[in-house]
């Protein structure tokens, strides 16, 4: 069994708290703990919750009783203290980014071999219902081809001071992008961003991945959105059909049994629009059963920390998500496709 600590309890660590709570009711860990430096919040959650706190994580790292730690931090700290937890025997969850800079990766990543740790990554969407269908579905070949993909991901809310939209969101995308086509990085990378508020703080990014084959795969992430609801979905494009799935409806799955196809009668050598015909057979939903997101996340961790196995979102993935960041990053300041082959990255 595994006693399980919290570091970190704002907005994203409270829920967090909320279902390893419920984990620790239905006896899958045995224990849990809470720390944040705000003894105000951290108490007042901890007495909520029923649960242990301290807001020392010194503490947490010396108590060998907690066997594995879920760091929900600002992301500045996360290489420090995920460093620290590993060094210390924990097992780490660490939220995403994995850290801020690829250099702190690297190390990261080094420190986890050497100890041989388990260090996994908060890449919530590779744990998502429909993703999962939807990759199941591509390996099988049920799309044909995959032509493109492409997602928005919209909403209206004061830009973050601390990170702007491609650590924020587009990273999702790009972790996303690589996992269902089975790539560890597509061969270029191409971004453009807007920022009107906050110096370095992009608000608003298109984010556009080129693999082999010719597959490209775009990606609009914005804050600026004031003219339409939170927005969240996904559009694959193959050869004999398509897909749409909308995060915020992990229940569902789209499909559409549409496809362009060359006419059999088509004889112009140099080919016209008049040689292709559009195949539309109508489109179907595939129910898919309810399993929150996050549950699902932090119960493969609980159980990666058990048998020592490797994470779906291992320490790898998040290594190469802030690598492609930063390579986005280069191409929004040069206004030029980067090659990842000249980057040396593996």
């Amino acid at each position: 069994m595994t006693a399980i600590a919290v570091i970190g309890t704002g907005y994203w660590g409270r829920n967090h708290v909320r279902v390893f709570k419920e984990l620790l009711d239905e006896g899958v860990i045995t224990d849990l703990k809470l720390c944040d430096v705000s003894e105000e919040r951290v108490k007042e959650l901890a007495a909520s919750f029923n649960v242990k706190y301290t807001i020392d994580y010194q503490e947490i790292l010396n108590d060998d009783s907690f066997d594995a730690v879920s760091i929900v931090t600002p992301s500045g700290m996360h290489y420090e203290m995920a460093k620290n937890a590993i060094e210390s025997g924990k097992s780490v969850l660490v939220e995403k980014p994995i850290t801020m800079t690829s250099e702190e990766a690297e190390k990261l990543v080094k420190v986890t071999e050497a100890k041989d740790g388990i260090l996994m990554v908060g890449h919530i969407f590779r744990h998502h219902s429909a993703v999962k269908e939807l990759k199941k579905r591509i390996e099988r070949g049920d799309f044909g081809e995959i032509i493109n993909m492409f997602c928005n991901r919209l909403s209206f809310r004061v830009p973050r001071p601390d990170m702007g939209v491609l650590h924020a969101l587009g990273i999702h995308e790009m972790d996303l992008f690589c996992y269902l086509l089975g790539k560890k990085y597509p061969d270029e990378i191409y971004t453009h961003n807007e920022q009107h508020f906050f110096p370095n703080i992009e608000e608003t990014a298109m984010i556009i991945l080129k693999f082999a084959g010719g597959i490209n795969c775009y990606a609009f992430e914005s804050w600026m959105s004031p003219v339409s609801e939170k927005k969240r979905d996904l559009v694959v494009t193959g050869t004999k059909m398509s897909a749409r799935m909308d995060y915020l409806k992990p229940q569902e799955l789209q499909i559409f049994d549409s496809a362009i196809l060359p006419k059999k009668t088509a004889k112009s050598a140099a080919g016209s629009s008049s040689d292709f015909e559009i195949e539309h057979e109508g489109s179907y939903t595939i129910p898919i059963e309810y399993r929150e997101p996050l549950k699902e996340e932090l119960k493969h961790f609980i159980s990666c920390a058990q048998n020592h196995t490797q994470p779906l979102s291992d320490m790898y993935s998040g290594k190469r998500a802030v690598e492609m960041v930063e390579v986005a990053f280069e191409s929004a300041r040069t206004g030029k496709k980067i090659l990842l082959k000249d980057k040396n990255l593996k």
